[in-house]
């Protein structure tokens, strides 16, 4: 089938030959029943006796295999399938397609439908799967022009959030759909605001920003910027301020969302109206709109 990932069609080829993995990569030359998945594993084989075993060219096994990242610090390629296409498996079990292994990858290109993750989400809010969506279409134009800039934003939205305890730096291809949709939405976020959108999730969090500048000590003007950005919005939102700890208290209660939480949607909704490139002092007055209105319709 049309980008078959490598091992999945030799282990599709095994069973119809009726023996086991390990024995027809031995035999294809692969040494102790490896299996290829990448490019880069594909030059320490025997790909010679490979092509001959099979009967085809060097140029078509190799494009059965995943592009190497060693030239990046970002894991957009996966090593093991954390997603799915349901109708591709019902209708060829054990398949695996390349695209199904990269982190950007929401549905398939064979048959379009969405992918299933192994452990998908019992509800996922509409607006999670459009900032993972834009989060992945990002991720996508970064590696595909080979943007380095914006792969080490990528790869240091991770980082922070691995520091603010809402993710790590494997997001991108975990087997849990929620944990990955939130590793996008922080690619999203990174790429469109950075510095708006970690101003708005360290506001009144002393203990986070000094774990953001024992983290990453060489990006100390960075974290500087994003406090006093934080603290500028505060000013703006003095109500929010002084009632945050009792709103969440409540909202723990009643299954709302605190005022964090709702100061973050109203930022969120501001760059979606305003679009990414929009003035900073207009987004936060808009945001600073949205949650006093989202706030009266609560109350």
């Amino acid at each position: 089938m049309s980008d078959e990932l490598l091992s999945s069609w030799i282990g599709r080829l095994a069973k119809a030959n009726y023996c086991s993995v390990e024995e027809l990569c031995g035999y294809l030359g692969l040494g102790q029943g490896r299996e290829l998945d990448c490019a880069g594993d594909l030059r320490v084989a025997n790909s010679a006796k490979l092509c001959r075993a099979v009967q085809r060219p060097t140029d078509e096994i190799a494009a059965m295999t995943l592009p190497d990242t060693m030239h990046h610090d970002l894991q957009y390629v996966s090593r093991h399938d954390f997603q799915y296409c349901p109708g591709c498996v019902d209708k060829t079990p054990d398949l695996v397609l390349r695209h199904w292994r990269l982190a950007w990858s929401m549905t398939c290109e064979t048959c379009g439908q969405a992918f299933v993750a192994k452990y998908p989400a019992e509800k996922v809010s509409d607006r999670l799967l459009a900032l993972g969506a834009r989060g992945a279409q990002a991720l996508k134009t970064a590696v595909a022009t080979n943007d380095l800039r914006r792969l080490r934003r990528i790869d240091l939205s991770l980082h922070v959030m691995t520091v603010l305890g809402v993710g790590h730096l494997g997001s991108l291809n975990s087997r849990n759909q929620r944990e990955r949709l939130m590793g996008l939405a922080a690619v999203n976020v990174g790429t469109a605001r950075p510095l708006l959108g970690s101003a708005i999730i360290l506001r009144g969090n002393d203990r986070v920003v000094r774990e953001l500048r024992r983290a990453f000590p060489q990006r100390r003007r960075v974290v500087e910027r994003i406090k006093g950005l934080s603290r500028n919005l505060d000013r703006r939102l003095p109500e929010l301020c002084a009632t945050r700890h009792q709103t969440e208290q409540e909202t723990q209660a009643m299954r709302h969302p605190s005022a964090s939480e709702s100061a973050l949607q109203a930022a969120r909704q501001a760059i979606s109206e305003l679009g990414p490139d929009a003035n900073r002092q207009a987004l936060v007055t808009r945001a600073d709109a949205i949650w006093r209105c989202s706030s009266r319709v609560k109350s």
